[in-house]
């Protein structure tokens, strides 16, 4: 009996939890609905369904669900061409997403990064997109620091 309460307690704090760390994520104001996202970047909205992102985007950018609502990563596009998967995003998504859900990434990416001296990888990845990489291979255990 004691084990299922202790259960229960640990997986009420676990969704209060998930629910802080999600609200955090969406406060941070870096998520584009596909409308959007097909508004932004004409190269992807030609010749393709408003209501669904398809194959296109498979590997190149990762989304996370949201109240129903499936949501895309604004930083995984590049600002000055408007051109999908900023160089390196596409290896980091590949790497993370061995161990990680697109929530997992989408925390990754919103919090500090020790490998990335405390900088949000978010943050880095159009300038230095080499050391995201290895930030996320750090993340899952696939290299160490030195």
């Amino acid at each position: 009996m004691r084990v299922t309460r202790k259960a229960r307690i640990v997986s009420r704090r676990e969704a209060i939890f998930q629910s802080k760390a999600q609200s955090r994520v969406m406060a941070s104001g870096d998520w584009l609905t596909w409308p959007e996202l097909n508004a932004l970047l004409p190269a992807v909205a030609k010749g393709r369904s408003d209501s669904s992102p398809g194959r296109y985007l498979e590997g190149a950018i990762f989304s996370i669900n949201y109240e129903g609502v499936e949501y895309f990563p604004r930083y995984a596009i590049e600002s000055r061409t408007l051109v999908i998967a900023p160089q390196g995003m596409q290896r980091v998504i590949a790497v993370l997403a061995t161990r990680m859900s697109g929530w997992g990434m989408a925390l990754w990416f919103e919090s500090s990064n020790s490998y990335l001296g405390g900088k949000l990888p978010k943050d880095v990845i159009s300038s230095d997109p080499d050391t995201v990489v290895k930030a996320a291979l750090d993340e899952i255990g696939g290299s160490s620091h030195g």
